[in-house]
């Protein structure tokens, strides 16, 4: 049987299951939703960001203890968010401008995969 992941923390823990999500944003991040999208594909996960609507806020993506985060230059914007590395490889994520919107894919672990760590 498949689990469900959820996109978003705050919906997994609507769900009851706390810890199966891809994305946890902040709630400023969450705030400003309809600037930015998330688009699962059968293989990762997409994020993409409206870069005018952020004020020219520079979205970037680093890596802090083997966790992504995607967060901006200035911590007063707080536009973050961060990868669940349980579910999406950060070690082949990718960064590119599509149109000079940040986009950031992480691909799917495969379950097979996750079995493995647990």
């Amino acid at each position: 049987m498949a689990l469900k992941i959820n996109i978003f923390r705050q919906l997994a823990m609507k769900a009851g299951t706390p810890g199966k999500y891809y994305i946890n944003p902040s709630p400023k991040l969450m705030s400003r939703a309809s600037q930015w999208r998330v688009v699962e594909h059968e293989d990762g996960i997409e994020t993409i960001f409206n870069k005018g609507a952020f004020n020219d806020v520079t979205i970037f993506m680093k890596r802090y203890y083997n966790q992504d985060i995607g967060d901006c230059e200035n911590k007063d914007d707080d536009y973050s968010y961060i990868v669940n590395n349980d579910y999406l490889n950060h070690r082949e994520a990718k960064a590119e401008k599509k149109d000079g919107n940040p986009v950031f894919y992480f691909p799917k672990i495969k379950s097979e995969d996750n079995n493995k760590k647990s």
